[in-house]
């Protein structure tokens, strides 16, 4: 590839990247004020493993969510999150996640604390 193309890809590659982190600007400028919801709750894994959920208000859909440990990090036996993730808590057909999902995995002998989330917004 001559140098030529090599910069033609590197300008277009920074217009596309431009255009993409501009995108992402305005869209977080669209969702931050009164109508985003944060939900955070505290949950106690103990050993073996917990699978649980934050809810959104009702009306509401998620579209983020996680987690947050502050307990003591061990490389050789460490906490795992096996899901991540937004999910329904009706069995409708073609209902929005309104909630975030997560499964922990805590090999540790004593019982740790996590915080989790979900971000919501108004359905619709």
């Amino acid at each position: 590839m001559g140098r030529l193309s090599r910069f033609g890809l590197v300008a277009a590659g920074v217009v596309v990247g431009g255009a993409l982190a501009w995108g992402g600007v305005a869209a977080a400028g669209r969702l931050s004020g009164p109508a985003v919801t944060v939900v955070k709750e505290s949950r106690q894994v103990p050993k073996g493993y917990l699978s649980t959920n934050v809810v959104c208000p009702p009306e509401q859909r998620a579209i983020g969510g996680g987690y947050a440990y502050h307990g003591d990090h061990d490389l050789e036996n460490p906490v795992t999150v096996e899901v991540n993730a937004p999910e329904t808590t009706s069995d409708r057909p073609g209902s929005v996640a309104d909630a975030w999902g997560l499964f922990f995995l805590n090999p540790k002998s004593k019982t740790i604390t996590v915080e989790v989330s979900v971000i919501c917004v108004p359905i619709g």
